[in-house]
């Protein structure tokens, strides 16, 4: 996701130089017109500083300790951290950019790698409003929804149940397409049934027939990403002590998707073949 997202950072008029342990990632930001970077001391020079990476583990080992961005970065420095993780995760850095002088804005990001590379993504914005207000003109050329949610942890918080909720709509549609299926009912007829009715979503309307009912499983969400952030959704929902029945049993059909070898797919086509493996039957158009 990071990629195109600096990519559309360039052409907004921005200077971006980027940093990633993917060589060609940076290559592609460079041939883009970007500047490649391999040289922690790039974070000394930067007026804003922007994260994307894929968990907890991986933020507070690029965000902290002695070594770490918030340390290395000069007081007065914008800090804009988009990685999906826990509240907790970005509670805790931006208390340590604070006592550093760096002002912190937490933005997860919606949807999937097409819209980063077309730059409408839907971002979920939460830390001090003279903070955000600052982030607006980076933001902008990333997305073209921004939702302040709040403090910081309010937009974590947000993307969780978000993730988790699509997710559930995902599993409760394909497990009603593989039942349908083995009753012997037709595709079609499922789908004008259900467009007719309250089952309509859009799980339904667009992401199951633009992708994974057309067998086509190159992620644009991956699925180990998809259950980990359900996982954190899952873990948040229990801190809170609120029920999150239906996230659980998505959970567990991206758990078997891990199982099956699916890691790296798109998370719609993996739960997919699990619930077919499971109903012994295949979907198709």
């Amino acid at each position: 996701m990071g990629l195109p997202m600096a990519t559309n950072l360039v052409k907004a008029g921005f200077t971006v130089t980027g940093r990633d342990r993917n060589a060609a990632a940076v290559d592609a930001l460079a041939a883009a017109g970007g500047h490649a970077s391999r040289d922690d001391a790039d974070v000394d020079d930067a007026q804003v500083i922007v994260t994307m990476l894929p968990d907890d583990a991986i933020v507070d080992a690029v965000l902290g300790g002695h070594d770490g961005v918030i340390a290395q970065a000069r007081p007065g420095t914008l800090l804009i951290e988009m990685s999906t993780t826990a509240p907790a995760t970005k509670i805790a850095h931006a208390a340590a950019a604070a006592a550093r002088g760096v002002a912190f804005v937490e933005c997860p990001v919606g949807k999937t790698m097409e819209a980063a590379i077309a730059g409408t993504l839907t971002l979920m914005a939460g830390g001090d409003a003279a903070h955000v207000e600052r982030a607006r003109p980076i933001l902008a050329p990333m997305g073209n929804e921004l939702h302040v949610c709040g403090a910081v942890g309010t937009a974590s918080a947000m993307k969780l149940i978000n993730n988790a909720l699509v997710a559930s709509i995902n599993a409760a549609s394909i497990e009603a397409l593989v039942a349908g299926r083995k009753a012997n009912l037709g595709l079609d007829l499922m789908m004008g049934v259900f467009k007719s009715t309250m089952a309509w979503n859009q799980a339904l309307a667009v992401g199951l027939p633009r992708k994974a009912l057309r067998r086509d499983f190159k992620p644009g969400f991956m699925t180990r990403l998809a259950h980990k952030d359900v996982g954190l959704a899952l873990s948040m929902a229990k801190a809170l002590d609120v029920p999150m029945t239906q996230g659980a049993a998505a959970y567990a059909i991206l758990e078997q998707a891990l199982r099956d070898g699916y890691g790296a797919d798109d998370n719609p086509g993996s739960m997919l073949r699990v619930c077919e493996s499971k109903g012994g039957v295949e979907l198709s158009p």
